[in-house]
């Protein structure tokens, strides 16, 4: 067996359900808010009309609006995020569209699907859409195109005066780039670690719970941590940085981005959670025990190092973007 074969073999030993970073409504809000748009514009809610080249999970796919019918998660009651309130006079501002829908893509549609002969390297659909895995001389899936599709779909909206559903599907767009700025989005670990999972369980127990704790984690940095009013803070003051003006660039860099974060990353998540990891996902009583104990400062350095870059290029993205098409007319 080639090189080739070798690594597909142990990526066929990482059976994970994928899900993107957790908390993508309260940050992406947190970024929205601080634009300088007019981000309470009303927006006239318009029904779905659009033909569509990809394939989904119908059953979760959802057209409808949903505005006004859920509440923002809010664990703590401390009152920085809204109500998500309901249409008024079938319209919503500019900001609430972005933020509720950007959880979107995680509520099924991806998943339960046929869309390549490689997702049963993670053992579902829905990594493939939301990941770009790298590993040796192995790359495969196709988060970075997610996001160009739904740029797409928003740039065809927008050209038919349809500035809801263009700023729907910026949202989904929304998503999958902040998926790909999560480094375990970008690889599964050492190529020795993958290597070793083919022989011991608890190294890809590791490898899996591992993936999900860094996606937790982005959650309990805004709701729970701390430092959550450093990182809300820090979230809303992060100025725009440069970027590329092609969006195929742009995504490049946002994966290589990711890929490079990861070993720093993994070593403190591992560093931090040692002994958990091999046995269960953390829970958030976990989060808080070693925070206290000072065992997460080092992945805390980390993180908000990839917070601020992903911060000030998604702002830098959404003001080169908004300032080009918010302002057709309905």
């Amino acid at each position: 067996m080639g090189k080739k074969g070798i690594l597909v073999v142990l990526f066929l030993t990482l059976v994970v359900k994928i899900f993107g970073w957790s908390g993508h409504e309260a940050y992406t809000y947190l970024v929205v808010k601080s634009l300088n748009f007019n981000m309470d514009k009303l927006i006239e809610i318009k029904p779905y009309t659009y033909n569509e080249s990809r394939v989904y999970n119908t059953k979760f796919y959802y057209t409808d609006d949903f505005a006004g019918q859920r509440k923002f998660f809010d664990p703590l009651g401390d009152g920085k995020f809204p109500s998500d309130p309901a249409p008024v006079d079938g319209k919503l501002p500019v900001w609430q569209i972005l933020t509720i829908y950007a959880q979107f893509p995680d509520f099924g549609m991806d998943e339960g699907l046929n869309l390549s002969p490689l997702q049963a390297l993670i053992g579902n659909s829905q990594g493939v859409r939301h990941m770009r895995y790298k590993l040796g001389i192995i790359e495969a899936f196709e988060g970075d195109k997610s996001f160009l599709y739904f740029v797409n779909m928003s740039q065809e909206a927008f050209s038919k005066n349809d500035s809801y559903w263009g700023l729907r599907f910026l949202s989904y767009a929304l998503h999958y780039m902040e998926d790909l700025f999560q480094p375990y989005h970008e690889t599964p670990g050492s190529f020795w670690e993958v290597l070793m999972s083919l022989m011991d369980k608890k190294t890809m127990n590791l490898l899996n719970n591992a993936h999900y704790t860094y996606d937790n984690y982005l959650l309990y940095l805004i709701y729970y941590s701390k430092h959550r009013d450093e990182i809300r803070n820090l979230i809303e003051s992060t100025p725009a940085i440069r970027i590329p003006s092609n969006n195929e660039s742009l995504m490049n860099e946002v994966m290589m981005y990711g890929y490079i974060k990861f070993p720093l990353v993994h070593s403190e998540l591992k560093k931090a959670f040692e002994g958990i990891l091999t046995e269960r996902i953390p829970e958030i009583d976990d989060f808080r025990r070693l925070e206290e104990e000072g065992k997460l400062e080092g992945l805390y350095k980390a993180t908000k190092e990839i917070i601020v870059t992903m911060t000030g290029t998604i702002k830098a993205f959404l003001n080169d973007y908004l300032s080009r098409y918010l302002e057709y007319k309905e």
